[in-house]
């Protein structure tokens, strides 16, 4: 049995002063674990911002921030930090370096942003099942709505919009380029009753292939990467027939219901990467959840996430050539993933030797349980993840061989055990499979801010 300890003391500095207008936060964060096995349970590397490996002992970061009101309504805010892990020995990267500029409802982002957590940490995936906090953030440009904009004062009917381009280099491909836009109608009913629904799109394009050589990067074929066409003379064969670059999409769905204390929320995202997905042929394929949140975060439980996600579909009694093998690509080998990590739920599993998804085809359950228990003075805030998977591996390669189990459950809790100026969390966590012994795993996080 090997033994990791980990040690972790987040010392999240946010020395905060105020110089007219201007204000200043830093952050100095240090992590580390310990394993029963030689990798670490599955919560503790999955969904954490691409900070955390498998088998890390000892991760570390620092960042700080300068925001500054110039006008009535604009911001500007200008981030940047650094990231250590053990795994990579002495290497250090830049976890964020950006410069992000509001007015009124638009916002534009410039650099490597982290992504915002959403449904307060309890999701397998975050935003979408296409776009999760599971690897490092891309450099890149991002124009987006902030908030929604309404086409009358009623605000009945409004649209939330983003267009986001990004550099992308990885080992096999350089100067690979990824492209997003999401497009979505708000529909508000009543004060209590919401539908939100549209599309996201998402486009792997351009790079230096070693197979291939350079593939093509003008301003016409980037037009034929936004309206998803096929390639031009300069494309390979397969795009010329198909569509330039790599696809993926997912079609969304959101209903709101609104009470006076809390809110319910149904979430379905579809998923696909060709036309018959987005004709929903594939379908039931995706992500269905059921998200319960209170108003006041001073609670014992104070939401709640019940998500499932099946992906045993995909077209394969559709298309002529079989499944549509999600999160892989023939051409970018490296398929939908960064540094090792794939960009959506990490329920697909990422093999780092063969730089494959070896399992897109699965379902999934999982829960999430967040809360605090507080006294007069302070809360202590904890959070719950249980997650059931049975994998089938992908239609091509069932089981894959290598460490693929059928079926595994995981759970991780974390929760808040110092709320002085230095702050302290301990985490668990324990992966059951079919196949070998449990992973046992703990770890201790120390912060402060101020």
């Amino acid at each position: 049995m090997r033994f990791k300890f980990v040690l972790s003391i987040v010392f999240l500095t946010s020395s905060k002063f105020v110089l007219a207008q201007a204000e200043f936060s830093g952050s100095v964060n240090l992590e580390g674990y310990y394993s029963s096995r030689e990798d670490l349970p599955f919560w503790f590397y999955s969904n954490q911002r691409g900070r955390v490996s498998e088998d890390t002992n000892f991760d570390g970061w620092i960042n700080g921030r300068l925001n500054y009101n110039f006008f009535e309504y604009s911001n500007l805010e200008i981030g940047g930090g650094i990231l250590y892990q053990d795994t990579f020995g002495e290497e250090v990267f830049i976890d964020e370096l950006y410069a992000d500029f509001k007015y009124k409802w638009l916002q534009v982002i410039g650099g490597r942003k982290q992504e915002p957590e959403l449904y307060n940490g309890l999701s397998a995936t975050n935003e979408n099942i296409l776009w999760s906090i599971n690897s490092r953030p891309l450099f890149g440009l991002q124009i987006q709505t902030n908030e929604p904009v309404y086409f009358s004062t009623n605000k009945k009917i409004g649209l939330i919009f983003a267009w986001e381009d990004y550099y992308q280099n990885d080992h096999h491909f350089s100067n690979r380029f990824t492209h997003h836009k999401k497009l979505q109608l708000i529909l508000n009913f009543s004060e209590s009753f919401t539908l939100q629904g549209g599309i996201q799109h998402f486009a792997q394009w351009g790079g230096t292939s070693e197979s291939f050589g350079d593939q093509p990067e003008s301003i016409k074929d980037y037009l034929r990467i936004v309206g998803g066409r096929a390639g031009g003379e300069t494309a390979v064969q397969g795009d010329q027939e198909n569509a330039l670059g790599n696809h993926l999409g997912s079609w969304e769905l959101y209903l709101t219901k609104r009470f006076k204390q809390s809110e319910l929320k149904f979430i379905y995202n579809s998923i696909f990467e060709d036309g018959s997905g987005s004709r929903l042929a594939n379908f039931p394929d995706g992500r269905y959840g059921l998200f319960w949140q209170f108003y006041e975060e001073d609670k014992l439980v104070n939401s709640l996430i019940y998500e499932y996600y099946t992906t045993r579909d995909q077209s394969n009694d559709v298309n002529a050539w079989g499944a549509d093998n999600y999160f892989n690509s023939g051409f970018y080998t490296r398929g939908w993933a960064f540094n090792g990590k794939v960009f959506g739920s990490p329920l697909f599993t990422y093999h780092s030797t063969t730089n494959k998804v070896i399992n897109n085809k699965f379902s999934a359950h999982h829960i999430g349980i967040g809360g605090q228990f507080s006294n007069y003075s302070q809360s202590f805030p904890y959070k719950i993840l249980l997650t059931y998977r049975h994998n089938e591996g992908t239609f091509r390669q069932p089981l894959n061989p290598e460490g693929l189990d059928e079926n595994v459950f995981n759970f991780y809790s974390k929760w808040r055990v110092l709320n002085l100026p230095v702050k302290a969390d301990l985490s668990l966590g324990l992966d059951v499979n079919s196949v070998e012994k449990p992973i046992f795993g703990a770890g201790i996080s120390l912060s402060r801010q101020f």
